[in-house]
């Protein structure tokens, strides 16, 4: 059954300013209309559709992701420590199964070190002067009255708190990039009204004072980074900044994770490699698979996943086994607004202890240890030569009443199909014993 086509017809969304239960249906019903499509799936509603009027428009249902829980993992962290769990919220098979056996590995080594080194949410209006020399005074004003920019900032937002506004001229253009601190939130709504209100002051202010007029102003200049995988955010931080690092043993490498200190290390080389030719911004293995998991899960602005996944891996060798570093220098994360009032997001992050108030940091440390599990999980397969077999162990989507093409032996009698049927579920027990700790 495919969707009826598009005939033209211009007619806009029914009932768009309402959020009740009862627009809801009259949008499900008028998209079923245009459609001719049965939509089924959605005609059910958990949640109250007057309690989404801040995280939705348009509201015709809800999609369910499955989430599976990873770990544990033992935690010495600044704010996070003890044996945690990861919500991953996930389609793909082999992804929580692999976090697990990273985290196995960890613990068994004596677990994940975490320090949220700082907090900073950026945003970067653009003003434009009339020449390179009133660019640069306009320049200067700015940096002399980081006080009074402050008491404007606070007057919008007491949870801001205004650290710095760095100008970066471009000719006769300013950026100005504005450095707060959020608290508990991940700050970019409430920074953006706070810069917003800032800027429209400046643009009364500077006139007034010097006589020379601002040909040009904007609110994002695009130098924040928000949303982008930047240099910027690389190097200076954007949103929180934390770390990870932990000491595996080469006993929890041979058994839990099937490599060598020597081939992880030599495959991790490899790959920096790689990722040096590739114009890779840090090196990572696959960080957007935890960042992405535990924002979907967790009520967190799924779209700042592209940032959050900047991530550094360093190995090096230690005792007779391997030290792990991973730096997540731009992790937007937030334990208050946005998605972390719905249900079964806040379920999780009260599961998790982040829920509220001082979450914030606790949470940035559990994502850093998390993400250095999996991909230490992650490179470990790739240098044994087991990435390709355990997804297709545990990660194959095909339906249930579709058989597994078959496997030919030598004789080609099929059953070589059913020893390697028996050879997954022994494969599958194998993982899934090496996931506990």
């Amino acid at each position: 059954m495919h969707p009826k086509p598009d005939t033209g017809d211009t007619s806009s969304i029914p009932a768009r300013d309402s959020h009740t239960e009862a627009a809801r249906q009259v949008r499900l019903d008028w998209l079923r209309s245009r459609t001719e499509m049965p939509l089924a799936p959605l005609e059910h509603l958990q949640m109250r559709a007057e309690d989404l009027a801040n995280n939705v428009e348009n509201l015709i249902g809800a999609v369910e992701v499955p989430v599976g829980l990873a770990g544990p993992l033992l935690f010495a962290g600044t704010h996070a420590s003890g044996r945690l769990y990861a919500p991953l919220a996930t389609t793909e098979g082999a992804l929580v199964a692999s976090a697990s056996r990273g985290a196995s590995a960890l613990s068994r080594s004596g677990g994940v070190r975490t320090h949220a080194v700082a907090q900073l949410m950026t945003r970067a209006p653009v003003f434009q002067l009339g020449s390179l020399g009133e660019a640069a005074s306009f320049a200067e004003w700015i940096t002399d009255r980081l006080e009074e920019l402050r008491t404007q900032a606070v007057r919008v937002s007491r949870h801001a708190v205004l650290v710095g506004v760095r100008p970066v001229m471009t000719g006769r253009t300013v950026h100005l990039v504005f450095s707060y601190e959020t608290g508990d939130a991940a700050g970019q709504n409430m920074t953006s009204a706070c810069t917003w209100h800032v800027c429209q002051w400046t643009l009364a202010r500077f006139p007034a004072e010097t006589g020379t007029e601002i040909d040009r102003f904007r609110i994002e200049g695009n130098l924040s980074g928000d949303k982008k995988v930047t240099y910027h955010s690389f190097l200076n931080g954007r949103g929180t900044r934390v770390v990870a690092e932990a000491d595996v043993c080469a006993d929890a490498l041979r058994n839990v994770l099937k490599t060598t200190p020597e081939d992880l290390l030599e495959t991790h080389r490899i790959q920096r490699g790689g990722g040096v030719h590739g114009g890779m911004v840090g090196n990572n293995a696959c960080v957007a698979n935890t960042v992405a998991g535990m924002f979907t899960a967790l009520g967190q602005d799924i779209a700042s996943v592209h940032e959050s996944s900047l991530g550094h891996l360093e190995l090096e060798p230690a005792g007779d086994g391997v030290r792990a570093t991973m730096v997540l220098p731009a992790l937007i994360v937030g334990t208050v607004g946005g998605g972390t009032g719905l249900p079964a997001q806040h379920a999780l992050l009260d599961m998790l202890g982040c829920a509220g108030q001082d979450g914030q940091p606790r949470l940035a440390e559990i994502v850093a240890g998390f993400a250095l599990a999996l991909d230490l999980s992650t490179l470990a397969a790739v240098s044994a030569d087991e990435f390709v077999a355990a997804h297709e162990r545990l990660g194959r989507n095909r339906p249930s009443h579709v058989p597994a093409p078959p496997h030919r032996d030598g004789d080609g009698d099929g059953d070589g199909d059913r020893d390697r049927d028996r050879d997954r579920d022994r494969d599958r027990d194998r993982d899934r014993e090496n996931s506990s700790v």
